[in-house]
């Protein structure tokens, strides 16, 4: 009798495996953006705060942060943000909110600002008072803001955006080599948690 349970215990198991390994497919949910891997696991989640879409996944962000720690980098693009003077300057202050350790709640006060309280931040001017708000001095912002270790933040985030051609947040590029893709999950009953397997199968496959 124990031999009939293995045997069908092994059965089963050989059975599901293709299956399994199959259960996420090049093309449907997830497509090759490059030919080479991170030397490290990696999640980029490429964002803005003019996005509302990005508004409606902060949760799901919220999960891949909790889920995978330091592996986990949020990127904002200057794509759909109104103008001129912040557009060019949004991943500097991205950046000075990620230096000063205020990125957490700086995220969440734009994100209320904008698609809660429909006030959106027209000018640099604006997206400081924010800071300020949060309790950061002022002094301490325009050192972060003016120093080199938020330019080279900012132009990495801008360079990251041309090297994977962003046209649309969010998008999420894991390991630099897979863009998660979240139309192959439209008949999901539980996407975010779908797409954090996902997320989890694309950062262990090289």
């Amino acid at each position: 009798m124990k031999k009939l349970v293995v045997a069908l215990f092994v059965f089963v198991f050989v059975a599901l495996a293709p299956a399994q390994a199959q259960e996420f497919e090049e093309g449907v949910h997830y497509r090759v953006v490059s030919d080479t891997v991170s030397r490290n696991p990696e999640i980029i989640d490429f964002f803005s705060f003019y996005c509302n879409g990005c508004y409606q996944y902060a949760p799901f962000s919220d999960m891949l942060k909790a889920e995978f720690g330091d592996a986990f980098q949020k990127y904002h693009v200057n794509l759909v943000v109104p103008n001129a003077a912040i557009r060019d300057n949004i991943q500097a202050i991205w950046a000075t909110a990620i230096m000063l350790g205020v990125d957490e709640q700086f995220k969440e006060r734009m994100f209320q600002k904008h698609f809660v309280r429909n006030d959106f931040t027209n000018s640099v001017a604006e997206a400081k008072q924010v800071m300020l708000d949060l309790g950061v001095e002022e002094e301490t912002y325009n050192r972060a803001f003016g120093s080199m270790q938020v330019r080279g933040l900012s132009n990495r985030m801008n360079s990251l955006q041309r090297e994977f051609a962003i046209s649309r947040t969010p998008t999420y590029i894991v390991n630099r080599k897979y863009e998660m893709l979240p139309g192959g999950f439209n008949d999901s009953a539980n996407f975010f948690d779908d797409y954090l397997k996902l997320a989890a199968y694309l950062l262990e496959k090289r």
